[in-house]
């Protein structure tokens, strides 16, 4: 059975500059091709979770988002990384109300579990936001925080990384990849 690592899009896949939907302006961070070819070389399998609240607060469509997803998917590709699949929340509590999908609620979570066939519990959750480590909790998976001084954490993570690359180090050195 494959393994899972469910992902963080904006600030762990790419720079968090803010509702970045446009694909001029994605930037792929440092460490991320190296780091996910190390996970797939180790058998891993990739999903990308993430809260686009740019949709609800019309900063961009939903169309904006799937060809930002569509470039970094083939961008990826070209290195040699495979997504999945891209899950989003196009909501935002203040303007759409509460909803399900949106981090740190596992329906998203759960919905890519039952599609691909695979355990919440048995995923690593890698991410740079508190909703993200508590999305890996919430669904009982190792969680490994991408450090950062743009969004301070609150939550403990079991892992702290500073890119994906020495996520994927930790990760082996505790004997979990």
């Amino acid at each position: 059975m494959a393994k899972f690592l469910i992902l963080d899009r904006d600030g762990t896949i790419n720079e968090d500059r803010g509702y970045v939907y446009r694909i001029e302006e994605m930037v792929i961070l440092p460490g991320v091709v190296e780091g996910l070819r190390k996970f797939r070389d180790a058998g891993w399998k990739f999903i990308v979770i993430t809260n686009q609240a740019g949709i609800a607060r019309k900063f961009y469509t939903l169309n904006d988002m799937h060809r930002f997803h569509r470039h970094m998917r083939g961008v990826l590709g070209e290195n040699g990384i495979d997504i999945e699949a891209f899950q989003y929340c196009p909501h935002h509590p203040d303007i759409t109300g509460n909803c399900q999908c949106r981090k740190p609620k596992t329906y998203l979570a759960l919905e890519t579990a039952q599609r691909f066939g695979f355990k919440l519990e048995d995923c690593i959750f890698i991410g740079d936001k508190d909703s993200d480590i508590q999305l890996g909790l919430n669904c009982g998976g190792i969680t490994v925080l991408i450090e950062n001084r743009q969004y301070p954490s609150q939550i403990k993570p079991h892992f702290k990384a500073k890119d994906i690359i020495q996520a994927f180090e930790l990760l082996k050195t505790a004997n979990l990849i």
